[in-house]
């Protein structure tokens, strides 16, 4: 798979709009599927958060939600992994959004683009 220089996951090249497998597009069978991720998301956390958003994408849900309300460090690496899952929503019809993000976490998404990808404006934490 073609990757991104300096976005290497475990060691998986992580192109942007592209999960690092391969993911067949099942028919929508649950409403919204939440995924909480929490503390710091440094590098050596990206392959877990990938499990946990392919495991998510598995029940083929007509919203993906990524609640990042207990987030207090976004890795570059993690950061393509929710750019790669929005994309993938996106082709695959299902809604995206990021719910709760810090100021921090919420700026640096809109830095990389996020936005264009998501089904719901990037909103503060509550």
């Amino acid at each position: 798979m073609g990757g991104v220089p300096g976005s290497l996951v475990g060691d998986e090249s992580v192109a942007p709009g592209r999960l690092p497998v391969q993911l067949r597009h099942p028919p929508r069978h649950c409403d919204r599927t939440v995924v909480q991720l929490r503390g710091e998301l440094a590098a050596d956390k990206a392959a877990c958060v990938r499990r946990r958003l392919v495991r998510a994408f598995a029940r083929a849900p007509d919203v993906m939600e990524v609640d990042l309300g207990k987030v207090t460090c976004l890795t570059p690496e993690v950061r393509a992994l929710l750019l790669a899952a929005a994309a993938f929503a996106r082709r695959s019809g299902a809604r995206f959004v990021i719910t709760r993000a810090s100021p921090l976490s919420r700026r640096v998404l809109e830095e990389l683009g996020m936005q264009r990808l998501l089904d719901a404006p990037l909103s503060p934490d509550p």
